[in-house]
């Protein structure tokens, strides 16, 4: 069985090293350049294995792989793509049962009152964070969680769903399919550029705003005084 995988972030790298450990063959991995807030090692952790490693998913789709799994690629997968693996592109996105869509998702769902956050497991289509869903899991969101904690745990939680349905979804395409929250939403990457904090609104909601927001160097949620920026720090 051939495997490609699409991906960045340290999750990208714990299953890339847990899928060389099973009985298949890792094609190539493609992660393309970018500038986050993250030291990304997977390009490097990939070559360490011995695997070779692309910026264009056209790249690794020339070695025909069974099956591609995109972990954390922040690039659209065009149907042609998807097609041409007879539509075995699986996807992790960090939100329950896909109610969180676009960028942000963890900060969002602790802004907007969230009791539960999670990730999801889905079939890929051309369409942002859509498709036949395979596996969703959910953690309480915790009164004190920043976003970062929240990440970090739903980090985990993702870790563990793709390795308990990874050989399931090698052997065939037949699963219960979980249905989508029909409540979704959409988040795009500007939506954190506006972090300004209006007068007036709730202690709860300034809390739950800051802690939103407070992830490895984002910028910060403030108050404007008189023109100046007074950012605001969660310190538990």
């Amino acid at each position: 069985m051939k495997i490609a995988l699409l991906g960045s972030r340290d999750l990208s790298v714990k299953i890339l090293k847990w899928i060389t450990t099973t009985n298949t063959d890792v094609v190539g991995v493609v992660c393309p350049p970018f500038k986050g807030w993250w030291d990304d090692k997977l390009r490097d952790t990939a070559n360490d294995l011995g695997i070779d490693t692309y910026d264009d998913i056209q790249k690794v789709i020339d070695k025909k792989p069974d099956v591609i799994f995109s972990i954390n690629y922040w690039k659209l997968i065009s149907k042609n793509h998807i097609d041409a693996v007879g539509g075995k592109v699986f996807n992790i996105h960090h939100s329950y049962r896909l109610k969180y869509r676009g960028r942000y998702s963890t900060s969002w769902a602790i802004a907007n009152g969230e009791k539960y956050h999670g990730t999801t497991l889905h079939c890929v289509t051309p369409e942002l964070d859509d498709g036949p869903i395979v596996d969703s899991r959910r953690c309480i969101i915790k009164d004190t969680d920043t976003a970062e904690d929240l990440f970090m745990r739903v980090e985990k939680l993702a870790f563990e769903m793709f390795v308990d349905n990874f050989y399931n979804l090698l052997d065939n395409n037949q699963f219960d399919i979980v249905p989508a929250d029909t409540n979704h939403v959409y988040y795009d990457k500007d939506s954190n550029k506006n972090l300004e904090i209006q007068y007036g609104i709730s202690d709860k909601k300034v809390f739950d705003f800051v802690r939103a927001w407070q992830f490895k160097d984002r910028p910060r949620p403030y108050f404007n005084i008189d023109g100046k920026k007074l950012e605001l720090y969660y310190d538990k």
